[in-house]
């Protein structure tokens, strides 16, 4: 008998196979980025065909294959309608989705990044974001990720950024520093080589 795995996990994409299944690349909290195969969830009758979608957050039960994950139940958190909904906050997720996919590759955990970048997809559903709100959160997260990969030096500006939680009051003292920070992120993306 196979063990099941219970984690938290956002679905950062997905893509068809076979007549009626998917296979997912999921971020996790207890196990970091894995792909999962999710049979027969195309179905009509398949009862997780709107829990699994991309962009979706979901408490996930997987089993470990001889050669991949696989899903066996899997229940829904959220889907951050309004971010979804807003074309500016979309095209933000999809880029963190796509840096995701990129830095962190295997499956080694890092609840720091996953904690991160779910309390900002909070921040972002929420209709009455302003775009300097949007652009800020971005960066912080960005810079959040970078740090927590281990990509992000001392920094006398940075260090107020990498200690502190997200929230509304640092939208602009972060702009006003946009500069450094993006400086330090691309030096930062460089020096990973990936």
């Amino acid at each position: 008998m196979h063990h099941i795995y219970h984690t938290h996990g956002f679905i950062l994409s997905s893509r068809n196979t076979g007549e009626a299944n998917k296979m997912l690349t999921i971020y996790t909290r207890e196990m970091g980025l894995i792909r999962a195969a999710a049979q027969g969830v195309r179905l009509h009758k398949s009862k997780l065909r709107f829990t699994l979608q991309d962009f979706s957050y979901v408490k996930v039960d997987l089993v470990r294959g001889r050669e991949l994950w696989r899903v066996t139940s899997a229940k829904h958190i959220s889907s951050f309608p309004l971010a979804r909904s807003n074309a500016l906050s979309f095209i933000l997720i999809t880029r963190v989705n796509k840096l995701i996919e990129r830095l962190c590759t295997g499956e080694s955990p890092n609840e720091n990044i996953f904690d991160d970048f779910i309390q900002a997809l909070y921040l972002l559903d929420d209709e009455n974001i302003s775009a300097q709100s949007r652009e800020a959160l971005e960066l912080h997260l960005v810079l959040r990720i970078m740090n927590s990969l281990g990509y992000v030096g001392n920094s006398q500006i940075l260090n107020n950024y990498l200690s502190t939680s997200f929230n509304h009051s640092k939208t602009e003292s972060l702009l006003r520093d946009r500069q450094s920070i993006i400086s330090h992120i691309n030096k930062a993306l460089n020096e990973s080589q990936l």
